[in-house]
């Protein structure tokens, strides 16, 4: 026979238990995995990634003193910097800066912390001193401004880069890593490992004391001695993370193909909190075949317009480019579908003749590395199926398979409402106002009736420049656990962990690249030596 359990008797117990587990500690500190019975390389900071962020990092920790090693996972350096447009958002009043980036963050609905932005625009004030102390006989000019002039003290915002030589074809991306280079390099000395990746955190007791990287390979453990450095870039070229964190399908990709999310995993390994993993710099594309990454759109001539599969207009087409993918994520519940992705961009036969479609672009992979050169009259992409052609929209509907009814309308509807002077449905403007965010990228006229035939369109897809998204860091550089406190001698740098989250305006990845990267290589130069 089952003896009963009287109530007070199992209250009694479960109140022992309790105390019990009371008396336990609460958390327990993981010793992790053994310690490398012999360490192959060894440096007082070990960065991982040579962009602008580890570049930055790297010089700032050698000019404190510190021993350096950078361990790069591709054959060469410059990671998303160097196919950038080498722009670097520096604000020139601070209370007005830091006023107009709190509001962004406010219209996203991003996490912010404070302390993070204001260190941010403190060390950013100081960034055109130190990019032209990055190497001899450089200039650095104004080209552009707040990527969001509606938020009020958006005049507070500049964007500089370096000026290309005259005689000298070096894009943007390219001019700013190259001074890093020299910096890092020639005048300091600092050495590269390249074909190196990083592959986990070595911690004991929660503290980093060094890292396995695959070098050429090869599985060696290396010694830092003061701290890890992460500036390893985002994750967008990885499917599986993107699927998770992010809303939309069929992303195509504008930057560098060695942002796998290697930082993302080695942080979260080591316990580190994750933000912003949802925020994208995204802008639409199109896929040219043969390329490894797409191409991002910039209409520079007013007659065109974006429709969805079924034909119609659904935003206004000047949305801030780099915010392009929260204009199409729409996932419609009903029809099971994306009906946004693809999306198509129409636009008439003086369109066509006003220039390439990717107007002004001078970022990304393809254009910087694969070094694909747009046709000054859109006629190659034409003959390649990028885009196609009709005499008729009723014929080009069928081509792209939209309903045609419903796209004839369309382009007749944005007819009349242009002709009488207003966009009714989006406020699409007719002309520019304001200063421009990117020179060389807008057009004066903004806004014109779809005219003359034959008529083209093309296929456009979520295009990601890179992600946000990773370790959440602190005004230090240092990554922080989900309860806000600091991995030991753990720092990152750069789009790994950004803190724009949603906002992302043009310029600022590099901006903060370096702003944290020195701010990181600082900090992890004055941390004292582990036993």
């Amino acid at each position: 026979m089952s003896k009963l359990i009287s109530k007070r008797s199992f209250l009694k117990g479960f109140a022992a238990a309790a105390a019990g587990a009371a008396a336990a500690p609460l958390v327990h500190a993981k010793p992790g995995a053994p310690l490398p019975q012999k360490w192959d390389r060894e440096a007082d900071v070990v960065i991982l990634g040579y962009g602008g962020a580890g570049a930055s990092a790297a010089i700032t920790a050698k000019d404190a003193g510190a021993d350096v090693v950078i361990f790069e996972k591709c054959p060469q350096g410059g990671g998303n910097t160097a196919v950038s447009s080498g722009g670097m958002m520096i604000p020139n009043n601070r209370e007005r800066a830091i006023e107009y980036l709190r509001k962004t963050y406010d219209f996203a609905n991003s996490e912010k912390y404070d302390e993070l932005l204001t260190a941010f625009v403190d060390e950013a004030m100081k960034s055109k001193d130190f990019l032209l102390s990055l190497a001899p006989d450089q200039k650095v000019y104004i080209y552009g401004h707040a990527g969001f002039q509606s938020i009020p003290e958006s005049d507070a915002i500049d964007k500089w880069r370096f000026r290309t030589p005259k005689g000298q074809k070096t894009r943007g991306g390219d001019m700013l890593f190259n001074n890093y280079r020299y910096a890092v390099e020639t005048v300091r000395k600092i050495p590269v490992v390249y074909n190196a990746r990083g592959l986990e955190l070595i911690t004991r007791n929660d503290e980093v004391l060094g890292a396995w990287i695959e070098i050429d390979g090869k599985k060696e453990a290396v010694k830092a001695k003061k701290a890890v450095v992460l500036a390893t870039g985002g994750y967008e070229f990885d499917d599986k993370m993107l699927s998770n964190h992010t809303m939309g399908q069929k992303f195509h990709r504008l930057g560098h193909p060695g942002n796998t999310g290697d930082g993302v995993r080695m942080a979260q390994a080591a316990g580190a909190d994750l933000w912003h993993m949802n925020a994208l710099s995204c802008p639409l594309g199109l896929v040219v075949p043969g390329l490894k990454t797409a191409l991002q759109i910039n209409m520079l001539a007013p007659s065109h317009i974006y429709v969805d599969q079924d034909g119609k207009r659904f935003v206004n087409e000047k949305m801030d480019n780099h915010t392009c993918i929260y204009g199409v994520n729409l996932l419609d519940a009903v029809k099971h579908r994306y009906p946004r992705i693809p999306c198509f961009v129409i636009f008439d036969e003086e369109a066509r003749k006003r220039g390439p479609i990717i107007g002004g672009a001078t970022s990304g992979y393809a254009l910087n590395r694969e070094d694909y050169k747009w046709s000054k009259d859109n006629s190659a992409e034409i003959e390649k199926g990028v885009i196609v052609s009709a005499p008729t929209i009723e014929e080009l509907a069928k081509k792209i398979n939209v309903p045609a009814e419903n796209l004839v309308e369309t382009v007749k509807r944005w007819n009349e409402q242009i002709t009488a002077g207003a966009d009714k449905d989006f406020g699409r403007p007719l002309e520019k106002k304001g200063k421009v965010a990117f020179e060389g990228r807008e057009a004066p006229i903004i806004s014109r009736p779809i005219g003359e035939g034959p008529y083209y369109a093309a296929e456009l897809y979520p295009a990601i420049l890179n992600t946000q998204g990773g370790p959440k860091r602190n005004k230090l550089g240092q990554v922080l656990d989900p309860f806000g406190n600091p991995i030991p001698r753990l720092y990152s740098a750069g789009e790994l962990g950004s803190m724009w989250g949603h906002i992302y305006q043009g310029a600022t990845n590099n901006s903060e690249a370096c702003v944290f990267g020195r701010i990181a290589g600082h900090t992890a130069a004055g941390e004292q030596n582990w036993q």
